[in-house]
């Protein structure tokens, strides 16, 4: 299978939003891509996995997940 970068920044979003959890996706039967290993805990800080998940959502003018993202990073960073 090639890789889709559309869909491995979906799903990464998917559960960085918490829409989906990692175990769900891989469920599925799909091969998953995504951009962090969800096996390690996430830290938010400048320059992460949820800014580049958002920067990518940007430059595709889908303002709705960027906002989503920059939501759950400021959940993240409340832990």
């Amino acid at each position: 299978m090639l890789f889709n970068e559309h869909l491995c920044m979906l799903n990464s979003y998917q559960i960085l939003t918490g829409k989906k959890t990692y175990e769900d996706m891989l469920n599925n039967g799909d091969d998953l891509f995504l951009v962090f290993n969800p096996s390690i805990p996430l830290v938010a800080m400048d320059d992460d996995v949820y800014d580049l998940v958002r920067l990518y959502f940007e430059a595709r003018e889908d303002y709705e997940k960027c906002a989503e993202i920059h939501w759950a990073k400021c959940i993240a960073k409340s832990f």
